[in-house]
């Protein structure tokens, strides 16, 4: 009984890695697909009238239409987007971390039935003598990036607000985006940093 208890914890632990590996694919796709976007936007920053020509005909050329797109339109197409992006990275940041927690307790379950370090390679043999630059790693992407995207947000949408000639429906639904994204910003370094 306890060699098949053994036989399908260890089916189990392989599983949830491999598993983890799927999210890990997801969460650098989902990353990068994040600063394409940042970046349209801090060009949007940079240069409005050349990004809003430029990313119009670009569109046009790609979709084959007859019509420019209208900035203010694309703009909140680049907000939907960042949100949606954002909130899935997150997402997947955080189910990325709970299934840690969860293979290391498989771990603690599996490694007292062996000898040496078998079954500790996400968790004590990883934590041990945690190098330096992996520590430095975490802050950026835990810190510095939310940190980061929250300023471009913030900047991107004040700057929207101050050319705003009248109060729009779409500067409306960018400011509530811009807010979605920064709370969410908010709540997910909370979550990470300060979870139980």
């Amino acid at each position: 009984m306890q060699q098949y208890k053994l036989t399908l914890l260890h089916e189990h632990y392989k599983e949830t890695f491999i598993h983890i590996q799927d999210y890990l694919k997801l969460r650098d796709k989902l990353f990068g697909f994040v600063l394409v976007i940042i970046t349209l936007m801090l060009f949007q920053l940079y240069s409005p009238a050349g990004s809003a020509n430029a990313i119009s005909e670009l569109l046009a050329k790609k979709l084959e239409l007859n019509t420019v797109i209208d900035i203010t339109f694309l703009s909140s197409i680049f907000w939907f987007a960042l949100l949606g992006l954002v909130v899935r990275y997150y997402q997947t940041v955080v189910h990325i971390e709970r299934q840690y927690d969860y293979i290391h307790s498989l771990e603690d379950q599996l490694s007292p039935e062996f000898k040496g370090d078998a079954f500790t390679r996400e968790g004590a043999s990883y934590l041990a003598n945690y190098p330096l630059f992996s520590s430095w790693v975490w802050i950026l992407y835990t810190i510095v990036f939310p940190t980061l995207l929250s300023a471009v947000v913030i900047v991107k949408i004040t700057v929207e607000i101050m050319q705003a000639k009248s109060i729009a429906v779409l500067l409306c639904i960018n400011v509530l985006l811009a807010l979605c994204i920064f709370l969410s910003s908010v709540l997910y370094v909370s979550l990470v940093h300060f979870r139980k």
